[in-house]
């Protein structure tokens, strides 16, 4: 393998992965992700191809434009990552850039070797590479969970392992125990590694973007977009379920179905977007009250449906109340009380109930609240 074939296939390669984000960038625009890894590719192709002409033309302004062009694509590589992690892009990766090509024209203009050239490249590469391992590994908490998670980390390790090899093959050479002459090996670390990784590194990136959209669509079809509760679908569905294991186990269920007393008042006095806040306020009270079992949902309107398993008809009293008192609290703009009431019913052990029987169980226990005068619970 020769140094112009290695080099214009990872050109190639960066091109093709510019084209592939671009076009993922031209289909969602509001993800900029995916617009500064395009330009990633782009600036890295542009230097890769500087280089390569520089290794026939020997030219200084060459070497600060090639090497200046794949630290640009590199710090927008690293700005794509924050950005895909929801986080503002760091402006100051640009400083690194600023202070590797004044260092790298001070090398040139002192006409030191290639190796000291290389050394400074590869160790600067090495900062950015750290520097977007760094992000991902902080936008995933930690170690990546999953094969997608673990694909573009495992990627700039490769790189990384490339770059390193490439400083040690330098000072080999400057300490003459590798000629100057470029070997196979040294064209598959300079060329063949970075190619390979870049593949990788773009294909878990792509992963981990269609992994995200992917997990944001099941989440808005089954969540509530106003309260971030389930939805009525989710919580009927989650019911369900819940009835279905505590009937084959033999364990206790209790539902709460909630209602915001007098909700109209609020929206003829304050507004509609004054209804809405107080939808999603309480929505955040009941699921603050409730254990991390209980799976909370929104049934429709200013209705709520709260399933408690394994919670027995003596203490669904004193959930029903710890509910009322919770919300009794809030008050709206600070100054307007807010209050619900509070429809409970429990599955005994052993016995035998549709899903729909034992919500209609909780609405008249609802209604019953009501008719007591609101701001409580009835069972």
């Amino acid at each position: 393998m020769d140094s112009l074939t290695a080099g214009i296939s990872l050109i190639l390669v960066q091109f093709c992965i510019a084209l592939v984000m671009a076009g993922v960038f031209y289909a969602a625009p509001s993800e900029k992700c995916t617009k500064y890894w395009a330009l990633s590719g782009v600036w890295i192709a542009f230097g890769v191809l500087i280089a390569i002409l520089n290794n026939r033309l020997n030219r200084p302004a060459f070497i600060l434009n090639g090497t200046g062009a794949i630290m640009i694509g590199l710090v927008f590589q690293w700005h794509g990552i924050q950005a895909f992690y929801k986080k503002q892009p760091q402006k100051w990766g640009w400083a690194i850039v600023v202070v590797f090509i004044v260092l790298l024209a001070i090398l040139v203009k002192l006409e030191s070797s290639p190796q000291g050239r290389s050394i400074l490249l590869s160790f600067t590469i090495l900062l950015l590479l750290g520097l977007s391992l760094h992000a991902i590994w902080q936008g995933q908490n930690g170690p990546p969970k999953t094969f997608v998670q673990a694909l573009a980390p495992s990627a700039i390790v490769l790189l990384m392992i490339g770059n390193v090899l490439r400083i040690v093959i330098a000072i080999l050479q400057v300490s003459e125990y590798l000629p100057p002459t470029r070997s196979t090996f040294e064209i598959a670390v300079a060329y063949l590694l970075p190619t390979i990784g870049t593949v990788v590194f773009s294909i878990g990136l792509l992963l981990l973007y269609f992994e995200r959209i992917v997990e944001e669509n099941r989440h808005l079809a089954t969540h509530d977009e106003l309260s971030k509760l389930l939805n009525r679908r989710a919580i009927v569905a989650s019911g369900e379920y819940s009835l279905a294991s505590a009937a084959r186990l033999q364990h206790e269920l209790t539902i709460a179905f909630i209602d915001i007393d007098m909700f109209k008042n609020f929206n003829d006095k304050f507004g509609h977007a004054a209804g809405d806040t107080v939808i999603m306020d309480v929505a955040t009270i009941l699921q603050q009250t409730c254990r991390t079992i209980d799976l909370v949902g929104r049934y429709g309107g200013e209705e709520f449906l709260i399933i408690l398993p394994g919670v027995n008809r003596d203490d669904a009293a004193i959930v029903g109340q710890r509910l009322v008192d919770a919300v009794d609290k809030y008050r709206f703009l600070g100054v307007h009380p807010v209050t619900i009431s509070v429809g409970l019913t429990t599955l005994p052990k052993k016995d035998v109930c549709s899903w729909e029987q034992l919500v209609r169980r909780a609405d008249a226990a609802l209604y019953e609240a009501k008719g007591l005068g609101r701001n409580r619970y009835a069972a």
